[in-house]
């Protein structure tokens, strides 16, 4: 059996290396390419793990799921950048080939990449208009462009080059748009949790008939996708909920076991960005207990979370 990750290993490399020897070899590359590659690509997390330094690429022409554009600069507001970390954890922003539009100073910019720009594009905008073309790797692809927007839009005029958004320091502040939690990200979510649930209780227990459903939605794309993962109102670690303030950008991975509503329950937030709820069962009749784990993206280290239960004389102030 080959090592399965707990941590899917493009979120980061870890000590102890947290993994399962009790996926096949087909499941095991089937995670690896329809539901890692998916998260990598298609989600916030995906994009934020470019500022930790690991490799990757969000954000390009065919990109699903999440859009980085420019925002901020006047003439570039708005504009579609493609984020890219290599080997050596050095980030760059690349903006795409696109044209900009607006009726008037005060409209924002309605951008269309260049390969999709149209008559019907053009035909929304008045002579009296402004246009903007960004995106030029070199003079060729500066004036195809150019060319391309004349034929479509012929009232175009020439007015010269813009300056770039960048402050001093050469850096732009970037707008990172998600639609959402796609089908294929949710899959990736429940099988992390899945992975949580079989290293903490068991192999055994993993293989229950109670979990038979959200295998089956995991390996197989079966299933209704609704119900599956929730969204957090609050912050998974206690201390963030008491003080308001961020404590971590790590990983955290928690389970808790309820019997008096016969749920057992995954939380999970990579980056301790968006904090998800996995219900795995609710037909879950076992003991209570909560555990929980924290990756930290500073030291690599993995951790024990502590837990306890708050009862009647509980004193938050003891958790900060």
């Amino acid at each position: 059996m080959p090592r399965e990750h707990i941590i899917p290993q493009s979120f980061g490399v870890f000590n102890p290396d947290l993994t399962l020897n009790c996926v096949c070899k087909d499941c095991n590359h089937y995670f690896g390419s329809k539901l890692e590659r998916p998260m990598v690509n298609q989600s916030i997390e995906g994009a934020r793990r470019l500022q930790f330094g690991l490799k990757g690429v969000v954000g390009g022409i065919g990109t699903k799921g999440v859009t980085p554009t420019v925002a901020e600069g006047d003439d570039w507001k708005g504009a579609r950048t493609q984020i890219r970390t290599k080997d050596h954890g050095t980030e760059s922003t690349e903006v795409l080939p696109q044209v900009g539009a607006r009726r008037t100073p005060s409209d924002p910019w309605e951008w269309v990449l260049a390969h999709d720009l149209s008559t019907e594009f053009a035909d929304r905008y008045a002579k009296e208009s402004q246009f903007r073309i960004v995106g030029d790797r070199d003079e060729a692809d500066y004036e195809r462009i150019v060319q391309k927007l004349i034929a479509v839009c012929p009232t175009f005029v020439y007015g010269g080059k813009m300056n770039p958004p960048c402050s001093g320091d050469g850096k732009v502040m970037l707008y990172v748009e998600t639609e959402g939690v796609s089908r294929a990200v949710s899959r990736c979510l429940c099988k992390i949790a899945f992975n949580y649930l079989a290293f903490t209780c068991g192999y055994t227990f993993a293989l229950a008939k109670d979990f038979d459903d959200i295998r089956e939605y995991v390996r197989n794309d079966v299933g209704d996708t609704t119900e599956r993962v929730f969204v957090k109102n609050k912050p998974i670690i206690a201390q963030e909920v008491i003080s308001g303030q961020r404590v971590t950008d790590g990983h955290i991975l928690a389970i808790e076991g309820r019997p008096a509503d016969s749920t057992l329950e995954i939380q999970l937030a990579l980056f301790n960005s968006i904090p998800y709820r996995i219900p795995m069962t609710r037909n879950y009749i076992g003991h209570k207990f909560a555990k929980g784990l924290h990756f930290s993206l500073e030291t690599r280290e993995v951790t024990e979370l502590r837990t306890m239960y708050a009862g009647p004389d509980f004193d938050p102030s003891k958790l900060i």
